[in-house]
């Protein structure tokens, strides 16, 4: 079996080791940057609890890897991101260590919330977007480093702007595609699955806002509004009313009355709205009903269509090419979101919707 050596480039993931010179020796803990003394100051740390003793950097080569935390999925870049901090920092190995070690935990928890088969793509973007930044940043200097003598203030200017927009860009790929594959993991479960996960969520927020509503009633818990609380408690399942969620309103409505149940002042009243939610849940259950089966209306106008698709219960708009900034900022104020599976902006099918969407495309119908 191949031995890996302990180096500055495996540490920050590595967690036990043994000595090099002692292969049938117990291994022990390995503590990267196990003690820490200020700013970019640290030492790393090896051997068990209460007997840790200081592992210098020049006698890595001492000791062998035993286990890690992580696989090193970005240690190819680990020289070129201490050298990006060249210009800017007193400490640009440990700079460098630092975003090597920050990233690669960040990567490995994002891989291991996605299916299999998402994985290489996404470390393959995660990768490209990683090593856009590591260049980005090498760009940048600071004058502290490199003297002030002819430094040239707008040229970095320009060159940390662009790295600014490198790590935004970043965050906001990073943001939509864990949101992406979250989406199809949902899609992707059984329905039956998906509706008692659901109901699990309102089952704890009701059993949470009920108990907080007993606890001002007996005196237990201060200083908070109850009829905020029920209020509140009503908007939330008025959603799942609203769009005909009759399943969940019926065991909601269960479950209050559970509470009611228990003795004492009622956490709501029979009197309350939330009991007609039943009711309210089944006429637009009814009326879903129907539309699914109308066929789709839509109109032309220029620049695209707008369709009324009653199947998806939604209020389309299908440019023939990519609209404006103005547009989309319009758009998105209107609370029409793109739905690239339909490749359209969208909202549900409401009378707002159609009075949204005659303000945007400036538009009667």
């Amino acid at each position: 079996m191949e031995t890996t050596l302990l180096t500055k480039e495996n540490a920050h993931r590595v967690t036990m080791v043994r000595r090099v010179d002692a292969p049938e020796s117990e291994p022990v803990a390995f503590l990267f940057r196990g003690k820490r003394y200020g700013y970019c100051s640290y030492s790393h740390l090896v051997g068990n609890p209460g007997g840790e003793e200081i592992l210098a950097p020049a006698n890595f080569k001492d000791w062998e890897v035993v286990e890690v935390a992580h696989p090193g999925y970005l240690e190819e870049y680990f020289r070129r991101a201490c050298d990006s901090y060249n210009l800017t920092s007193f400490s640009p190995e440990e700079r460098g260590e630092t975003d090597i070690a920050s990233h690669e935990k960040e990567l490995h928890e994002d891989l291991q919330s996605m299916p299999e088969q998402q994985r290489e793509r996404y470390m393959e973007n995660y990768k490209r977007y990683f090593s856009a930044m590591i260049a980005a940043n090498s760009r940048c200097a600071s004058a502290m480093i490199t003297g002030p003598a002819r430094f040239n203030t707008a040229r970095n200017e320009k060159a940390c702007n662009s790295h600014n927009k490198s790590v935004t860009a970043f965050r906001e790929w990073r943001e939509r595609a864990l949101e992406a594959i979250r989406k199809a993991l949902e899609a992707a479960k059984p329905e039956e699955q998906r509706a008692e996960e659901e109901w699990q969520r309102v089952k704890a927020d009701i059993d949470d806002t009920a108990a907080t509503i007993r606890g001002i009633d007996t005196g237990t818990s201060r200083g908070y509004s109850r009829s905020l609380f029920v209020s509140n408690l009503a908007g939330r399942l008025s959603t799942y009313a609203n769009h005909g969620n009759v399943e969940i309103i019926d065991r909601a409505v269960a479950r209050l009355r559970e509470w009611n149940g228990k003795g004492g002042k009622p956490v709501v009243t029979e009197r309350h709205s939330i009991f007609k939610y039943p009711e309210i849940a089944r006429k637009v259950r009814e009326k879903q009903q129907e539309q699914a089966g109308r066929e789709n209306r839509e109109i032309l106008f220029d620049g695209g269509r707008l369709v009324w698709n009653y199947e998806e219960n939604r209020l389309q708009i299908l440019f023939d090419g990519k609209p404006d900034e103005q547009t989309r900022t319009l758009l998105k104020k209107t609370a029409f979101k793109w739905a690239p599976s339909h490749q359209a902006w969208q909202r549900q099918l409401t009378l707002a919707a159609e009075s949204a969407a005659r303000h945007v495309l400036r538009i009667d119908f």
